[in-house]
């Protein structure tokens, strides 16, 4: 899976957003993921990861999907300010 189709994805859902992603192993299918978004105002950090896997749906979700890890960090503007 490429990293540009995964940031679409993701902006679909978390507009506006930073979003950083890694791939950590060269195979495309394991990632590292850094999101800053106001979505996550008030959210704790199990509630954003949530939104996030949400967000990519059938991408992370099943045997066949085809993000096999996902590293997820997560803030808010403010919390990286």
């Amino acid at each position: 899976m490429d990293a540009e189709v995964i940031r679409a994805r993701l902006l679909e859902a978390f507009p506006g957003a930073e979003i950083n992603l890694a791939d950590l192993t060269g195979t495309r299918d394991h990632w590292s993921c850094r999101i800053v978004s106001d979505e996550f105002n008030g959210l704790n950090p199990i509630q954003r990861h949530q939104k996030v896997y949400a967000a990519l749906g059938d991408w992370i979700l099943g045997d066949s999907a085809p993000i096999h890890a996902l590293q997820l960090a997560t803030f808010t503007p403010q919390e990286t300010s």
